[in-house]
């Protein structure tokens, strides 16, 4: 397993959340924010290691300053076996108790194999109310002697309103010895009264040379494949994952790039008409991972406009295409809005909006934006 003090990219949080535990300062509810891919799962699970690890490491001073990650409960918390692990997932529908078994069981697996992956579905995900409230039950019993229980609610964005409830009333009355761990991309997108009950910890961007190392220790990916999966992946080691194993990554990235040229260069009649050709209206994963492409291109114009080399473009093949597009978008000062509304859209997308209207709505949004003049 990746311990708390070794998971790339991530030293500022790793120590805060060390030196509290040193301090005996833990809070009761934590929440991790941060781009997917950027290690809030690594982390969630170094700190339940952390806290439960029966031979903690020790600097010269008797200080703690990571677990050991080889003792029986290390173990069991790196597999993601640990009894006193709880996990509520966003997962795609089911019906029956044995179909959510077998989907939270598959998603674990998926976890286990590399905790980086950003794992997506073309169906809605979400948290159900049903194992917010199994988890509620589970940890309302008195814990095992010595241990700390970790629970881990994933992707907070994705939990239904009742789920939200069920998890407000276990910040609020916190049972003993049990930590809460929330992680979310934009905290914005949570509620306020579990905001507020939370500790918040901020997950930065990796840099290249971060991900390329992971790439290439893990998987021996070559060093020149590493580079251009780290470049487009603007620090999310789960979106490098995403560009080197999925094989139909390019096409994506050539579909949204030629729906960006069209927003830039066309009228809406047409955009709208080249959104309900090529974006699947049941595949939710692809079209996030489209907006996460047009979030790129529009970074790199924003690059260009402010006089850097095309050399130091996220998406280096594609400089020439989009110097040509940069004249297209007037006005600077709309660039933070535009990148708003991306945002925005990839949030809606998974709370189960109509795929093609959300689209096509948010291409009409940045075209009116980009043709603003100054």
């Amino acid at each position: 397993m990746v311990t708390l003090d070794k998971i790339p990219g991530q030293r500022l949080a790793s120590r805060s959340l060390i030196n509290s535990f040193n301090m005996d300062r833990m809070a009761s509810a934590y929440l991790f924010y941060g781009a997917e891919g950027r290690g809030k799962w690594t982390a969630a699970i170094g700190l339940a290691a952390l806290v439960n690890c029966e031979k903690p490491l020790r600097n010269e001073a008797g200080r703690i300053i990571d677990s050991c990650g080889e003792c029986r409960n290390c173990r069991q918390i790196g597999k993601l076996i640990f009894p006193d692990l709880y996990f509520a997932l966003p997962l795609t529908p089911y019906k029956k108790e044995e179909e959510f078994r077998t989907l939270h069981s598959e998603y674990i697996e998926r976890k286990r194999e590399e905790p980086y992956r950003i794992i997506t579905s073309a169906r809605q995900q979400t948290i159900s109310v049903e194992s917010a409230y199994d988890i509620r039950r589970k940890i309302s019993m008195k814990p095992s002697s010595g241990v700390k229980r970790v629970v881990l609610f994933y992707q907070m964005e994705k939990m239904l309103t009742a789920s939200a409830d069920a998890l407000l009333k276990m910040i609020e009355e916190p049972p003993p010895e049990t930590i809460i761990i929330m992680t979310a991309v934009d905290p914005g997108a949570l509620l306020p009264t579990i905001r507020s009950r939370a500790q918040q910890v901020r997950f930065l961007p990796l840099s290249e040379e971060e991900i390329v190392q992971y790439l290439s220790d893990k998987y021996q990916i070559g060093r020149e494949k590493a580079s251009f999966a780290a470049h487009l992946a603007e620090g999310s080691l789960g979106q490098a994952l995403s560009f080197v194993e999925e094989e139909e990554d390019s096409s994506h990235r050539q579909m949204a790039f030629l729906l960006f040229k069209n927003i830039l260069i066309r009228d809406a009649p047409s955009i709208v008409a080249a959104i309900s050709e090529l974006v699947n209206p049941n595949d939710r994963g692809e079209s996030e991972q489209i907006i996460r492409h047009w979030q790129s291109f529009l970074s790199d114009i924003i690059r260009i406009k402010h006089g850097e080399k095309l050399t130091a473009l996220v998406n280096l093949d594609l400089s020439k295409e989009l110097e040509a597009l940069t004249p297209r978008i007037n006005s600077s000062r709309e660039f933070g809005d535009i990148l708003e509304d991306l945002k925005k859209t990839n949030i809606a997308l998974r709370r189960n909006i109509h795929i093609r209207v959300g689209m096509a709505a948010l291409a009409l949004k940045l075209r009116d934006d980009s043709n603003q003049t100054p």
